[in-house]
């Protein structure tokens, strides 16, 4: 096994979960806002009971967007917290049909194939900042690029744990192979005559 890989790997998952945990908190904290300033500031008790003041000042048009685009950070970021604990959707029908020294070797198979489309995605997500990056949101006023930004980081995340599983599934067959040639060796030994 690669302890240095697999440190990366919880590390990055840590900072991963506590990176949604804060988006999750200020996306909550925005929509609760909007809700509040649309629906009990600009209410109509609102402009009776206080007149004098115009409410309409307290509505930002600029939180909606920030909370689409916290969303697909989330987003992003959660598809590489899924992919670390192997909670994505699988079809689990046709590995639990298969003999047991196939099940290892399905299974590295298909870490490899996940690991070629996440490079395929990072390929892709870096082709797609350089294309937005002369693109400005229309109200926070934010390059495009640390939106789509999360196309990159999310799949390179998913990288390095697709990387690890694999590492995980190789050391595992080995270490298999290892315990059956271990045995071989002692039952060949003690078989006398």
């Amino acid at each position: 096994m690669n302890p240095f890989l697999h440190k990366l790997s919880d590390k990055i998952d840590k900072v991963s979960r506590f990176v949604i945990i804060l988006l999750f908190a200020l996306a909550f904290i925005g929509t609760v806002y909007q809700v509040f300033s649309r629906f009990i500031l600009q209410s109509s008790f609102m402009k009776e009971a206080l007149p004098m003041i115009d409410f309409s000042v307290f509505n930002f048009t600029w939180i909606e967007e920030l909370i689409r685009y916290l969303f697909v950070w989330i987003v992003f970021l959660g598809i590489g917290m899924v992919y670390k604990s192997q909670g994505h959707a699988r079809v689990e029908l046709v590995m639990n049909y298969l003999p047991e020294k196939w099940k290892n070797r399905v299974a590295a198979l298909i870490e490899v194939i996940n690991s070629a489309l996440f490079v395929f995605l990072m390929v892709y997500g870096f082709k797609i900042l350089e294309i937005t990056s002369q693109q400005i949101s229309p109200s926070l006023g934010l390059n495009m690029t640390w939106i789509y930004g999360a196309i990159l980081i999310g799949f390179t995340v998913c990288f390095v744990h697709s990387v690890t599983h694999f590492i995980t599934l190789v050391s595992k067959k080995r270490q298999a192979e290892d315990e059956n040639t271990g045995e071989k060796v002692i039952t060949d030994n003690t078989n006398i005559g």
